[in-house]
């Protein structure tokens, strides 16, 4: 099983988002045996429900995220992770700081196979903001999301071939 880790803030508004949106599309191809999706924060108090607009977003986008509580990033948790994606650079900067020998890792959504190179890979919270702002960060996550859902795949079939 290849195991995915999203990281922000309070793993209340952003991360919940992408593991329910990751998870559910990974579901639709079939692939739930072969990737698991989980989140926390680098800052979560433990055991918070997802933020009423995010879950009034997703639930706009057919996804139910009520079940999500949030949980704090741990070395347990860094250690079952193949891969750890953050929602901006300070995450990514600070989760190196405490683990370097996850650094490779450890990135960003927006940085994680882009081709380019990004110039600006941090996601902007919601966090206190009208429903809009929740909106547009759920838009910006699910096209992140689309974008690497191929190469995330390709890393987990690799895994599972050598396991």
């Amino acid at each position: 099983m290849y195991n995915v880790l999203f990281v922000c803030t309070a793993n209340i508004c952003r991360t919940p988002m992408a593991e329910y949106r990751l998870a559910y599309l990974i579901d639709q191809k079939g692939l739930s045996g072969l990737i698991s999706v989980s989140s926390c924060g680098t800052w979560a108090e433990k055991n918070i429900p997802a933020a009423k607009f995010s879950q009034q977003v997703c639930a706009d986008h057919g996804l139910n995220i009520s079940a999500h509580r949030s949980q704090p990033i741990s070395s347990h948790l860094m250690n079952g992770a193949d891969l750890v994606l953050c929602m901006a650079e300070q995450h990514k900067l600070d989760i190196r700081l405490v683990f370097p020998h996850f650094a490779d890792k450890i990135f960003t959504l927006k940085e994680f196979a882009a081709t380019p190179p990004i110039s600006s890979a941090s996601i902007s919270d919601p966090y206190g903001k009208r429903i809009g702002e929740y909106e547009k960060t759920y838009d910006i996550i699910g096209a992140e999301i689309e974008r690497m859902l191929p190469t995330l795949i390709s890393y987990a079939r690799e895994k599972s071939s050598v396991e």
